[in-house]
């Protein structure tokens, strides 16, 4: 709000009393004290007299011109509350009330914010003395309560010649109020022509910045002397400019960004915060300015997303939170939630809602993830539910006949309260509510590509890129198009579309977290991986034999794979040593193996020869895998060793064995699977192991940190009758239900820590023996150490029957896989 001051010198107060003073016959009894409290504020003891004036208004309340020269030379001073105020407004007497405090009695409600009444004062004043400029006053109210319709109406009643210069002033910041620049600066200028002081060539500066005119303001600066005589003014001046350019920015790359223009889009606004930042040493002189300048700095640092450059400019600065204006502490919060700190961003933008009509989407949806990244899920849903009654449907025209349109942010609230869902575990809810949306608004880009994303986590990539190939059509796809389709590609095989993409968008969307994700995974390729996995058991059984046709009483196996990084996008090389022992009654038995592998995958087909041999013999093995997804939903994979892991008492005698795989799984979805196998193993000492086995797992339970899961198994097993020294019944079968339940228990943005419990329960049938019960239960720990590390142990205790006897087993697991 321009703050016009006063601009009726104090000596004209009651001139003819202060003409007279000294010998003047008072018509009034009050006059002498009047005038005497006026002298007061003359000799500059203005609070002394100010408070003589006010003991005056409670005795003599009524009294015209005491109100007049309390209201001119009080203003801009507060010295009356409300209810003073309205009490001394309703005993002025229009018609007789002197003209010199007219304009100070508006100016000192506009700036109490009491328009209504101000909007009275002015028609009344204008009834008895119509030649002052009250339109302009009418419209400025009009402007400063956003009715700009009415203010353009009564601006265009306005007479340009016949305002002062003052008047003039007002009518330029009304003009730039209401979006009309070019009136402005033609206002401005009759100002400056008439009157040049400082109200006037703020005035004027400020409408050169509204029409973009930096350089010719600048120079008007240069060329004056004002920075050495009015250096606030000047630096005032400065800070608004920068405002304006600020402004001007952020629609510039908003209005790119609608057109597809990433390139360009953040042009202006690296122009201008950079100049801000060579501004900072000459702010930094002035203290009394700081806040103003960092408040609009920080507001553009945080729509250019350099969240860390303003935590850093807060600790640089000692102005606390609470001080800065709205739009500051919003994107403080902003910086808060992005740099990891989501317990201060709640706060800060808990203590937006406390503004009147602030609070929009922006806000609740930063507030409604400061909430997920601290797991305060029920918080965060609750807030879903308010957003519903607290955010604007539907936004109108002005033109007459114009239908209304969905308001930009209640689109965006429903694609939030989809992705809730999603964040909640409940993929399949969300799916269908994305679907329901798509089908109502078909058009919509953001529904479309939320609805890509879901599919991509409810592992169905494909079916995600063909829901966003209906956009290839259009000249310029959306960013958030390009992302998806970026994160179908890596989801899908295709290295060198993903590397494609990803190149691209780092140059239009470097700030976004998918891109940079995005990147540090394709980065990752060009690493060098580590797997491992070992297993410890403790075996129990009433039958030594039992035992010894097993696994012994004590059984350990190691598995290690090292990955080269990839080349060619499509290749890697791996090294892999496995062991396996087993302690018998009368002897240790073991089997090491190491071999060096190729692995070549793209587009969801994969394909891996191992050469390998065993450490303790000459005998060189060759495995084959090959696996192959056909769509989304079914695939088949089968895998050739020369040279199989068969059990180590045929190994000690050394025989040799080759296996053969094939199999079938299908998915509806990442919590709807199932599939068959067959494998078998030839070896050499007359004996084929044959084995056929399906599954059908299910999840039933989802919740923000639980997820559980239910798998029901068939086996079905023949081997030949030979006389061996391992187990070896003829045939044998299984059904088990499995139950697996997940509880993510901890987490902080690329750590966390689940709990992971599953038990299994079934019956096996071995021919010659009756069924009998299977038991098992694991509990493990998984760990994300990090983005790239990964750790996982456990504990277990099962139990099997084998010739009609039960081998009870305790056992341990380990592994872990990570980058380096």
């Amino acid at each position: 709000m321009i703050k016009i001051k006063l601009f009726i010198p104090v000596h004209c107060v009651s001139l003819f009393a202060l003409l007279c003073c000294g010998s003047a016959v008072y018509s009034n009894p009050i006059d002498q004290q009047r005038e005497y409290a006026v002298q007061l504020i003359q000799k500059g003891e203005v609070d002394h007299g100010l408070l003589d004036l006010k003991k005056l208004l409670v005795l003599y309340p009524k009294d015209q011109k005491l109100i007049a020269d309390y209201f001119v030379l009080s203003y801009g001073r507060n010295t009356l509350h409300a209810t003073e105020l309205i009490t001394c407004i309703e005993n002025i007497q229009i018609e007789v009330f002197p003209i010199y405090a007219q304009t100070s009695v508006v100016k000192t409600l506009r700036d109490a914010r009491q328009y209504s009444l101000a909007k009275k004062m002015i028609t009344g004043f204008r009834a008895h003395n119509p030649q002052m400029g009250w339109n302009v006053w009418l419209a400025t109210i009009a402007a400063e309560t956003k009715q700009n319709q009415e203010a353009q109406t009564i601006l265009k009643q306005v007479d340009m010649q016949q305002l002062n210069a003052e008047e003039l002033v007002l009518l330029s910041y009304t003009y730039r109020l209401v979006g009309i620049p070019i009136q402005a600066l033609q206002a401005a200028n009759a100002a400056f022509d008439k009157k040049k002081n400082q109200f006037s060539q703020e005035e004027y500066l400020l409408a050169l910045n509204d029409n973009g005119n930096y350089n010719v303001a600048d120079e008007y600066i240069m060329r004056s002397v004002l920075f050495h005589t009015h250096p606030d003014l000047v630096i005032r001046i400065k800070l608004s400019q920068f405002a304006t350019q600020i402004k001007n920015a952020v629609l510039a790359y908003k209005t790119a960004q609608q057109e597809s223009k990433y390139a360009d889009a953040y042009v202006e606004l690296d122009q201008v915060l950079a100049e801000m930042e060579s501004y900072k040493p000459i702010v930094n002189g002035y203290p009394h300015w700081q806040k103003s300048f960092y408040a609009d700095y920080i507001y553009a640092l945080a729509k250019r997303k350099r969240y860390t450059d303003i935590l850093t400019t807060l600790q640089s600065i000692s102005i606390p939170l609470d001080l800065w204006p709205t739009y500051t502490r919003h994107a403080i919060a902003d910086a808060y939630l992005a740099t990891n700190q989501p317990e201060q961003a709640e706060q800060v933008y808990l203590s937006l809602f406390n503004e009147k009509n602030y609070a929009d989407y922006d806000v609740y949806s930063a507030l409604y993830y400061a909430y997920l990244e601290q797991e305060k899920f029920e918080e965060a849903n609750n807030l879903i539910d308010e957003m519903e009654h607290q955010l604007r449907r539907y936004q109108y025209s002005q033109v007459k006949g114009v239908d209304r349109t969905t308001h930009e942010d209640w689109e965006q609230y429903l694609s939030l309260k989809g992705l809730n869902l999603a964040y909640r575990n409940e993929l399949e809810k969300a799916e269908q509510y994305f679907e329901n949306l798509v089908s109502i608004a078909p058009r919509n880009i953001g529904y479309q590509n939320n609805l890509a994303l879901i599919q991509r986590w409810r592992q169905k990539p494909l079916t995600a890129k063909l829901s966003l190939e209906q956009w290839n059509g259009l000249d310029e796809v959306s960013q958030m198009t390009e992302i998806n389709q970026m994160n179908n590609a890596q989801a899908l095989g295709n290295i060198s579309y993903w590397r494609e993409l990803n190149k691209k968008l780092l140059q239009t969307a470097a700030d976004d977290t998918g891109v940079q994700l995005s990147y540090k995974e394709l980065k990752d390729r060009d690493r060098w991986s580590v797997e491992h996995h070992s297993y410890f058991s403790r075996n129990k059984s009433n039958d030594d034999r039992l035992l010894n046709s097993l696994r012994g009483s004590n059984e350990q196996s190691f598995w290690t794979r090292l990955n080269s990084p990839w080349f060619n996008d499509y290749y890697r090389i791996f090294v892999e040593h496995q062991y396996r022992k087993a302690r018998y009654k009368n002897k240790k038995l073991d089997d090491a193996r190491v071999g060096l592998g190729l692995e070549w995958s793209s587009n969801r087909k994969t394909a891996n020869i191992l050469l390998s041999e065993r450490m303790d013999q000459d005998r060189l093995g060759v495995r084959l895998d090959w696996s192959h997804w056909l769509n989304d939903h079914w695939a088949y994979n089968f895998s050739v060793d020369s040279d199989a892991d068969i059990p180590l008492q045929a190994i000690a005698q050394k025989h040799k064995g080759q296996s053969y795989v094939a199999a079938m799984n299908w998915q509806a979805n990442e919590s709807r699977k199932a599939g068959i196998q067959y494998q078998a193993i030839d070896i050499d000492d007359g004996n084929l192991r044959q084995a056929y086995q399906a599954y059908f797992s299910q999840q039933f339970f989802q919740s923000p940190q639980h997820t559980s899961k239910a798998t029901v198994t068939g086996y079905y097993g023949r081997n030949k009758a030979v006389q061996v020294d391992y187990f070896n019944p003829v045939s044998s079968h299984s059904i088990e239900l499995n139950l697996q339940h997940d509880w993510l228990t901890w987490r902080e943005y690329e750590r966390d820590f689940k709990q992971h419990f599953e038990l299994t329960l079934g019956t096996f049938k071995q021919k010659d023996f009756a069924h009998q019960p299977v038991y098992n239960f694991l509990y493990r720990h998984d760990w994300r150490i990090s983005r790239v590390w990964y750790l996982n142990y456990g504990v277990g205790w099962g139990s099997h029957p084998y010739d009609g006897e039960h081998e009870d087993k305790t056992y341990a697991i380990l592994g872990f896989e990570g980058r380096f």
